[in-house]
């Protein structure tokens, strides 16, 4: 089953769509965290979502109208914004298939990045290759990344796999496994990034899969 399916995309492509000639100050990432930010924190008001999200006051008001507009928030004049029942799913629907993680330490390279891992998509380093998924990570604004994939057995590999690896590298597969060993399973890609920005993850995770989709259409 691919990981985004057309509902989905539909969906985000009507938040983000212009309108009017208007073209958004926002993308599909910001649809993501905001959904994220109302789950943490509802009932959120407006100036407090604004803040977290790092937009402009009318941008953020124009992304809260359509959410609403879809059902998938809801507004309570005193309390604030809270997700609505279609909001929760589509929320599920896409954590059930990337996790977000904030600030990792590895100490073994001196960083403290954000990470993502995304379920079962490890043979996406093979299919288009480590050189090309670190592009799209940059161009989707990071400074640097370091891609990790996890095997049937539950180890971390760090392509390109060479077979002399360094006791250093040998050291941040360890330390990678044990700050991840609740959270990984079996196939999983592991991207770890700087700077650590839960919209830049949210950035990554989507470049990343709309590559894997392309990737699987077939060619004419």
């Amino acid at each position: 089953m691919p990981f985004i399916n057309v509902e989905f995309v539909t969906l985000l492509g009507q938040i983000v769509t212009p309108k009017k000639g208007n073209k958004p100050n926002f993308d599909e990432a910001h649809v993501l965290l905001a959904l994220e930010t109302i789950r943490k924190e509802q009932p959120i008001g407006r100036h407090l979502l604004m803040r977290k999200l790092g937009l402009s006051e009318a941008s953020t008001r124009t992304l809260i109208k359509r959410l609403r507009e879809l059902d998938l928030v809801n507004i309570d004049k005193v309390a604030g914004i809270i997700l609505s029942e279609k909001g929760k799913s589509v929320l599920k629907y896409f954590t059930e298939k990337a996790t977000v993680l904030e600030n990792m330490e590895l100490r073994t390279i001196n960083w403290n990045a954000g990470c993502v891992i995304m379920r079962n998509l490890s043979h996406l380093v093979d299919k288009i290759g480590i050189l090309q998924l670190r592009d799209l990570i940059i161009k989707s604004g990071a400074s640097k990344t370091l891609i990790g994939t996890v095997t049937e057995e539950g180890s971390i590999e760090l392509p390109p796999k060479t077979f002399d690896e360094s006791d250093e590298v040998k050291k941040l597969k360890e330390e990678i496994k044990e700050k991840l060993k609740e959270s990984i399973q079996p196939h999983d890609l592991v991207v770890f990034f700087e700077p650590s920005s839960n919209y830049l993850a949210y950035k990554i995770i989507l470049t990343l899969y709309y590559a894997n989709e392309q990737n699987d259409m077939p060619t004419s």
